[in-house]
């Protein structure tokens, strides 16, 4: 269970509205380089084994990478947020 979001409302605090059933996934950039405004975030729920499931760092306040683990092999998932004006995050 994901959720991407793009453009998530950031409240003062620099965090986004989630209950205790998710986990909130920012850009690695999110909490390092605050000047960089958060345009994608991801949702990965709370009923999924932590040992399952890794972020991937990323360089990008655009980009939240993860990776599932299982039986099946890898699966990476890219949430990306690219504004209609350019393709700077691709």
């Amino acid at each position: 269970d994901l959720i991407a979001i793009q453009e998530p409302h950031i409240n003062f605090l620099r965090n986004t509205s989630a209950n205790h059933h998710w986990h909130v996934l920012y850009p690695s950039l999110h909490y390092t380089q605050p000047q960089h405004k958060t345009r994608a975030v991801t949702l990965i729920s709370a009923s999924l084994d932590t040992n399952s499931w890794k972020q991937i760092s990323f360089p990008s306040s655009d980009v939240v990478i993860i990776q599932l683990s299982g039986p099946y092999g890898n699966c990476t998932i890219f949430n990306i947020y690219n504004d209609c004006n350019s393709s700077s995050t691709l």
